[in-house]
């Protein structure tokens, strides 16, 4: 829970609020250039790499923190981690993981494929593999310099076949990215075809046949990212309405004098606090190494859709002036609705949960 947490991540909390709260006005690089000289940058970035290596529950925390002091790119803040190209060989390192820490390299993940019945395949030939398929919902595919792509390679009855993440360099001979579409958060996305893409086998992230779950924990650490930066919005809602509610109003008093008022605002905080509950416990349980696709999934769920409701009464409270574009409530709305679809769609989740239970016997309560 929020409040029983280690002195350390108090101490830690305190400060990083401190530290955004003197942000201000700042644009994106001057963010992070703050960012970078204080250390926050480098969070999610393990020791071995220069980074400070944060647990799952201090990243948490901060990226909770970040949301909660209205700042929309919270990458800004907490720069990337390494993801799938984490302990990985040294041409994937030099070539790749060390120049996107540093921002010299930017990476995109392509999981979705555009037709199903028609997955992205690669076939093995020697030393190298020839990729041929389509994705879609390629987050930032037009700005990146290489993607991280999920498929099934394919080989004769000697090599080793099956799931695989491999990484496709955007310039490479055959690799085509459509003109970006928007979602209503701002964030682009693109279709990525590959048409015979030749790349060398020393591009394969890990081991032939063991690609979904490194695929699987790159995205459970995206949900638990989103559980935090959706209660991190909530958070900044109910201060938005606190601040509203105690402002004179036309009837003589404050708005936060109406019963009727206080009960949609009451439900806003419970929300809230139940958000917060939610996130803090599911961090620790992935702190604790064990199989925690469940958890994350039921955080990443309910922190989505609860924030999407606090939101929703926000600018109910304060009125039509909240959907002007500029104002942050408007921010807020267009970005947690695009939230209870991205990294896992809401029913999609609920599904998975179930299914986790009564096929695997996996998750807790």
């Amino acid at each position: 829970m929020p409040e029983n947490i280690s002195n350390h991540l108090k101490q830690f909390r305190s400060d990083m609020e401190k530290f955004l709260s003197e942000l201000g006005d700042l644009n994106s690089t001057q963010i992070r250039e703050r960012s970078l000289d204080r250390g926050y940058y480098r969070l999610a970035q393990p020791e071995k790499y220069g980074g400070l290596n944060a647990s799952h529950l201090q990243l948490a925390i901060a990226r909770e923190a970040v949301a909660s002091a209205g700042i929309e790119k919270t990458n800004d803040v907490i720069g990337p981690d390494p993801g799938m190209l984490a302990e990985t060989t040294k041409h994937i390192e030099s070539n790749y993981l060390f120049p996107m820490l540093s921002g010299a390299k930017t990476g995109s993940f392509a999981f979705t494929e555009s037709d199903p019945s028609t997955p992205t395949v690669a076939q093995l030939m020697g030393d190298y593999l020839v990729l041929n398929g389509r994705k879609s919902y390629v987050s930032g595919a037009t700005e990146a310099d290489f993607i991280s792509v999920v498929l099934n390679v394919v080989s004769d009855s000697v090599g080793p076949s099956g799931p695989a993440v491999v990484i496709v360099d955007t310039d490479y001979e055959g690799v085509y990215i459509n003109e970006p579409f928007y979602s209503t958060d701002g964030s682009s996305h693109s279709e990525v075809s590959f048409d015979s893409v030749k790349v060398g086998s020393s591009n394969i992230i890990g081991e032939i046949g063991k690609g979904m779950p490194r695929a699987m924990g790159n995205i459970i650490r995206e949900r638990i990212e989103q559980a935090a930066t959706a209660t991190g919005m909530a958070i900044c809602a109910v201060t938005l309405v606190s601040e509203h509610l105690r402002m004179p109003h036309r009837s003589g008093g404050t708005l936060g004098d109406m019963e009727g008022v206080r009960l949609r605002y009451a439900d806003m905080r419970i929300q809230t606090f139940a958000c917060r509950s939610t996130l803090y416990r599911a961090a620790r349980l992935m702190e604790t190494g064990e199989q925690s696709i469940n958890e994350a999934s039921s955080a990443k769920l309910f922190c989505t859709e609860s924030a999407s409701s606090v939101i929703d009464t926000a600018i109910q409270l304060v009125g039509g002036r909240a959907l002007i574009v500029g104002h942050p409530l408007e921010s807020l709305y267009r970005r947690i609705r695009s939230m209870r679809l991205a990294g896992g769609a809401s029913d999609i989740l609920r599904l998975g949960i179930s299914r986790g239970d009564l096929e695997f016997n996996s998750g807790i309560l």
